[in-house]
């Protein structure tokens, strides 16, 4: 009997790694980007991820919040 995956790379990922699984590497097109330093949001602008921007009160790189 075979057992195998179909050559497609769609195996089990018991670590729940990034990818279509969801969560922030998921997060979509709304929402905020959020500072984790001082806790300013920004609204998330589509195709500019957060890290790329950097809060307007202290400077930090932002992230998604």
């Amino acid at each position: 009997m075979y057992i195998g995956g179909g050559g497609r790379g769609q195996g089990r990922n018991p670590s729940g790694g990034r990818g279509r699984g969801g969560g922030p590497y998921a997060a979509g097109p709304g929402g905020d980007c959020v500072c984790p330093k001082c806790g300013n949001k920004q609204t998330h602008q589509v195709g500019t991820p957060c890290n790329s921007l950097t809060c307007s009160k202290c400077g930090t790189r932002m992230t998604r919040g």
